[in-house]
Formats: structure tokens, C-alpha cells, sequence
């Protein structure tokens, strides 16, 4: 510090920091232009909230790294207090403990022997100094120097690479007997998640085919409708639909959210009011204790996301297996007939609320080459609600949410619907961050091939366009003028939506321009 012309002064206490300077306890006013606070690892407040364990707010933990009166838990790093080997803050000591908290989990779980953490009592001290210059220090023996950097530098970078560059999760050794076929479809693409793991529209056609048409009179919908519709006996109408998904993330609660913002999509593309709900969940197998705290979870954030729709959760079912799975029911209500898919016109402008490419980066999460902000801004994106942006549609000639079947496949549902035709702008339709990369290296989810033959294109290629949605953007058909009243009123909410394209007469493949 002496030699970077820097004075110190120690013991003294900041009372006031100011844009020009910073008032000491003496009084004494130090001139500042630019006010740097480095403070050292401190405990997180929550945790005084908890019946941890606790010396000077961090957890304290025993040699083998488990707490006090709990050896079923377990804290490291700058959480962890070590009263047995006492050390400061240093990211060398949570490197080193990684190995020994492997083992003792594991022989948590086995009843096996633990390991005692024994950290060292002199380590290297590399520390930037700026200028691409580092200082080392070991048995008080101090170095500085551009190599030295360059050294810290080369190894910081080494270790961060392997929190990135994940090696691939290598599927298990197939038996050498297997029957006819079985070798393909255990060696195929891992299923997909949410709305990857739909099957083909082709197969839904084919296997609801022998389905007989409305034997009531009440009922109005045809197959293909976003959602059941009926009429109501003293006026108005009702519509009903039901969605689960597969779990994507081990997150209950953010789960929940999609799945209900999932499910809600097909009221809200119908213009309809969303009314009540029924959960439909299954839970992988667990404890007691643990069902009930995580059947909490999933009942808390559903009711979130269904009381800002305005919906009730009337109850629902839920029983166990080998996956979690959650799912509603859902019914709206609407005074005059919903918005289908049959109504589109030729002129009008296609609208879409939302970036498309979740599906892809979902795959990509599964195997671990998806970039974790990436994962997280799709995953923020999905539990958005969309009710205002229905509210704005409202005067949509068509509607449908895009889900499972690609954004291709949607527009198709709207073209075929309504015996139109379709060109849209590549270039116009937003896409989730990481998307288009992961799309360029062949990553694609397990309903893509399907998807592709459902809504052939022609023009442009685009992957993205057939990639499977959760809990996707609204698609709606709208006269122009409409359209730019409903842009600008969404964008006046801070809600984004866009022209992606227009339809015309004919019928056909989408042109992608």
C-alpha cells in the first residue's frame, strides 16, 4: 500500500458516506471521488431465523462437517462456522472440503464410516493487485509480479471451466438380450419435460379419430378447440380444459406456477374468464413429512397464480409415482361466444406475447449444456401470467396458446381452422436468450421430429419454429388497426407482444420469409 502511494488508517469507524467524501468517527471529512466498501464474509440474516446452530451467526458445524445433535446435516463454506479448526473466509477451504462432504453424504445415507476435515494451516494467497499484476503469499513469504498474475489467472480460469464444461451424462449399459425394437428406444433421446414430452399431433388425430361428435346440443366445441365450450342454460358460456406437465426443474413450487400459467393458456386464448380449478398432482415417492411439506408448496403457489386470474381451486386428486406431475382442470366463463381458431380472416396480422425456444433450452438443461442464466430467464418468463395480455387480445378473430406443438404447428392449427394461409418473418418472432445457439449446435427436444411433419414449412428453415412450448405465448389472428391498439396497450402495461407475420387466402405449407 506504502508503495502505491495509499494511506492507511486502521481502527477508526465510517459515520457518513458522502457523493464527495466520507465523515469518520473523529469527525475527520475524507475527499472521495469513488467510495469502495470491502467488508469480509458475513453470516446471512435468514439464518438467525432458523433453529440452526449458530456461533457469531454462521452454522456451526463437527470435524465430519455435519452439525452439532444433526448428523443427517450438513453446512460448508462461508456459511459454516469450523470450531474445530478455526480458519478465516477463504475459498480454498470450500474447494478442499468438497471431497470429504462427498464421503460422509454418501456414508450419511450408507451408515458407513465418516471422514474427519482436516484443513491445512498455511495456503497460498494470490491476490490481484490491478495492472494485470498479482501478489503470493506463503510461509510469510511475499512475491508480486505480472507472472504471478498470469499464474492466478491460468488457475482461476481452469477451475471455472469445470463448472462449465460438464462432462455428458452417459446413459446406463443396455443387457445384451433385448427384444425386437428395444434397443432404438432406449438408446433414443432422453423424454422431454413439459410440453417436449406431448405426443405427435398425427398420433392425437389418429388416436381421437373414432371419437363421436357432440351428442348434446350444449355442447359447441369441435376437435381441435383449444378448450371444450358450453353453452350455458341461462345464458353465456362455459369452457373447460385440462393440462399436466412433467416435471422440468426439482422445484415444486416454480413448477406449480408454470403448470397452473400452463394451464390457464387455453381459457385465457378463448377470451374466457378463468372460473375454478381442479390440481391433478402426483408425487414421486418420499417420506411422509416430506409429501406434506412439498404437497404445501405445490397448494401455495397454485393458489398464488389461480387467485390472480380470479379463479378458485376447488380441490382436485393427487396419489404418487415415479415422477412428479402436476396438472389442473380448468373452466371459464364468457358472456359471448369464445375466441376458436375458425375465425380467422385473410389480411389479419399474426400476434405473438412471447419468446419461443423453451423446449430447446430445457433439453439442453437436461443433459447439462444449457447456460443457467439462460435456464433461469425462460423458467422467470413461463410462471409470468398472461390474463393481461388476453385482456388486450379480446378482440382477436382467433386465438390459441402455443404450446406442444411448435409455433409452426399453431399457426397451422389457426391456417387449417380457418382455411387460410400464412407468412411470417423469421426475423420478427422473439426468441428466449441462448435459444438460437443451442438451436445452431443440433440440440432439439424430443417432440421436434414430430412436430416438423405436422407443419411443414417452406422458405426459410427455422428448428425453432417447431420446438415444443411450455407454457407458451398467446398466438392471435387480429385485423391491423386492432393489432397496433393492442402493441401499444400492452407495451403502456410493460408487457411485450409483437407482429410476427400475416395471413392470406389459400391454404398450404407457412411461408417462412
Amino acid at each position: 500500500l506504502r508503495g502505491a502511494k495509499v494511506t492507511l488508517r486502521t481502527g477508526v469507524r465510517v459515520t457518513e458516506i458522502a457523493a464527495d467524501h466520507v465523515v469518520l468517527g473523529s469527525g475527520d471529512k475524507i475527499r472521495s471521488q469513488l467510495t469502495v466498501g470491502a467488508a469480509g464474509a458475513f453470516p446471512h440474516e435468514w439464518l438467525a431465523q432458523t433453529d440452526l446452530p449458530l456461533r457469531d451467526g454462521f452454522i456451526e458445524t463437527t470435524p465430519d462437517l455435519s452439525l452439532p445433535g444433526d448428523p443427517t446435516v450438513f453446512a460448508v463454506g462461508d456459511c459454516a462456522a469450523m470450531p474445530f479448526a478455526p480458519r478465516p473466509k477463504a475459498g480454498v477451504f470450500a474447494v478442499r472440503a468438497a471431497p470429504v462432504l462427498y464421503h460422509n453424504l454418501r456414508a450419511a445415507l450408507t451408515n458407513g464410516p465418516r471422514k474427519p476435515f482436516k484443513p491445512q494451516k498455511r495456503y497460498l494467497k494470490l491476490i490481484s493487485l490491478g495492472e494485470k499484476s498479482a501478489l503470493a503469499e506463503k510461509f510469510d513469504l511475499a512475491f508480486s509480479g505480472p507472472a504471478l498474475w498470469r499464474w492466478k489467472d491460468r488457475i482461476d480460469r481452469a477451475f471455472m471451466d469445470k463448472l462449465d464444461d460438464l462432462p455428458p451424462m452417459q446413459p446406463p449399459a443396455l443387457p445384451d438380450t433385448l427384444a425386437q425394437g428395444a434397443r432404438d428406444i432406449l438408446a433414443a433421446k432422453p423424454l422431454c419435460g413439459g410440453c417436449g414430452a406431448k405426443v405427435g399431433n398425427t398420433v392425437l388425430r389418429d388416436g381421437l379419430s373414432s371419437l363421436q361428435g357432440p351428442m348434446d346440443a350444449a355442447i359447441l366445441s369441435v376437435l381441435g378447440d383449444d378448450a371444450a365450450v358450453l353453452k350455458q342454460p341461462g345464458g353465456g358460456f362455459q369452457v373447460i380444459s385440462a393440462d399436466h406437465l412433467r416435471a422440468l426443474i426439482h422445484d415444486p413450487a416454480l413448477m406449480t406456477r408454470i403448470a397452473a400459467v400452463h394451464a390457464l393458456g387455453d381459457i385465457w386464448a378463448m377470451g374466457a374468464q378463468p372460473q375454478v380449478a381442479l390440481s391433478s398432482i402426483v408425487l414421486p415417492h418420499m417420506s411422509q413429512a416430506l409429501q406434506s411439506r412439498t404437497l404445501q408448496e405445490i397448494t401455495d403457489a397454485a393458489r398464488v397464480i389461480f387467485d390472480h386470474a380470479g379463479a378458485t381451486i376447488v380441490g382436485g386428486h393427487t396419489s404418487m409415482g415415479a415422477e412428479m406431475t402436476i396438472g389442473f382442470t380448468v373452466t371459464g366463463t364468457r358472456e359471448t361466444p369464445p375466441i376458436t381458431l375458425s375465425g380467422a380472416q385473410a389480411g389479419d396480422c399474426l400476434m405473438l406475447t412471447r419468446p419461443i425456444g423453451s423446449g430447446i433450452i430445457m433439453a439442453a438443461h437436461m443433459d447439462g449444456t444449457a447456460r443457467g442464466a439462460d435456464v433461469a430467464q425462460a423458467l422467470n418468463e413461463m410462471a409470468e401470467p398472461q390474463d393481461r395480455q388476453a385482456f388486450h387480445l379480446r378482440r382477436a378473430n382467433a386465438m390459441t396458446d402455443v404450446t406442444g406443438f411448435g409455433l409452426a404447428g399453431h399457426i397451422a392449427a389457426i391456417c387449417r381452422a380457418s382455411r387460410l394461409s400464412a407468412e411470417i418473418s423469421a426475423d420478427a418472432i422473439p426468441v428466449y436468450s441462448g435459444a438460437r445457439d443451442l438451436s445452431d449446435r443440433g440440440v432439439h427436444s424430443s417432440l421436434y421430429h414430430p412436430n416438423v411433419d405436422n407443419a411443414p414449412t417452406r422458405g426459410r428453415s427455422d428448428p425453432l419454429l417447431h420446438d415444443p412450448q411450455t407454457a407458451g405465448g398467446l398466438l392471435a389472428a387480429l385485423p391491423p388497426a386492432e393489432a397496433e391498439i393492442a402493441i401499444r396497450d400492452m407495451a403502456a402495461e410493460g408487457k411485450k407482444s409483437c407482429i410476427i407475420g400475416h395471413l392470406t387466402d389459400g391454404e398450404g405449407p407457412i411461408t417462412v420469409l
